[in-house]
């Protein structure tokens, strides 16, 4: 175990994807989705984007015999560490260890995926950039030892790691559009199902992780800040109560979204032009990737 990972990338839909796969009856109920155990293994765990180490602390699961247990025996199991596509090194050693799992990717425009990231940020009282300033920080290489949550460019280019990905998986990897997933759930979740294995099933679409400017800073850090009050808390209660209650509290405390405007969406396109050329052309994910970055 795992049979299946979900490798990215992030801010496309990966945890609804998760959260979907999880009401199938032969599915594992893991959990974690994200313990990032073999992003670990290649890149570390020390970062230095603001309250990274929290977020490591949280989600990373380091030991192995830790990580293994995460899953339930008999069942599909399902790793959906969405960056695991970050590296070419953590796709060779998950392959390594794992020849016979299957994979898959969720794509989506680029632009959408970056300001749904630093959208993302703003929300957990994080990024306190514009989004043409956390561009331009981030091409300052600032940003190079932070997680890749913060990367708005490096994190949308998505050429030749999903082509790296296709090379190494084969047919063991499928590449999803979010926006077939978006508009056709129930036709894709299920041909999902048959890529993985399952049986057709009622899907009930979830949308996870939504974005927007808090209402109040100081709660939403409280709620996404490691601290020994926070720990004790979730010690005491089960898994699915207390991350069920963080959902519903940071809904709550989740204001309108921040707007994209057509100067910085322009910008973004400029610095991500160089794409298209990397597109290999007759490989069978080119014409999705063609599409993404027509911009």
């Amino acid at each position: 175990m795992p049979d299946v990972f979900i490798l990215g990338f992030t801010k496309c839909a990966t945890t609804s994807l998760y959260n979907q796969l999880m009401q199938h009856e032969d599915v594992s109920h893991t959990k974690r989705k994200e313990p990032h155990y073999h992003f670990a293994q290649v890149k570390g765990t020390q970062f230095d984007g603001p309250a990274d180490n929290d977020t490591v602390s949280q989600m990373f699961v380091t030991e192995e015999d830790k990580y293994h247990a995460l899953y339930e025996p008999g069942k599909l199991s399902i790793d959906g560490s969405a960056m695991s596509i970050e590296a070419p090194e953590i796709l060779d050693s998950i392959n390594a260890q794992y020849p016979n799992a299957k994979y898959i990717l969720m794509l989506r425009s680029p632009i959408e995926r970056a300001f749904s990231a630093y959208s993302h940020l703003i929300r957990d009282a994080r990024e306190t950039r514009t989004f043409k300033e956390a561009l331009e920080h981030e091409l300052s290489g600032a940003r190079d030892n932070y997680l890749p949550i913060w990367h708005n460019l490096k994190s949308s280019r998505f050429v030749e790691a999903t082509q790296y990905a296709r090379n190494l998986f084969g047919e063991r990897l499928n590449v999803i559009d979010y926006r077939d997933y978006a508009k056709n759930n129930e036709q894709v979740m299920n041909e999902v199902a048959q890529f993985l294995g399952l049986s057709p099933a009622t899907w009930t679409q979830d949308f996870a992780n939504r974005s927007g400017i808090p209402r109040s800073p100081t709660l939403q850090k409280v709620l996404m800040r490691k601290s020994f009050a926070k720990s004790a808390f979730v010690a005491l209660f089960p898994e699915k109560f207390v991350t069920s209650l963080k959902r519903s509290l940071m809904e709550r405390n989740t204001g309108d979204k921040p707007v994209l405007s057509e100067e910085d969406r322009t910008y973004f396109a400029e610095l991500i032009s160089d794409e298209r050329d990397k597109i290999i052309p007759y490989m069978p994910d080119a014409q999705l990737l063609e599409s993404l970055y027509s911009l």
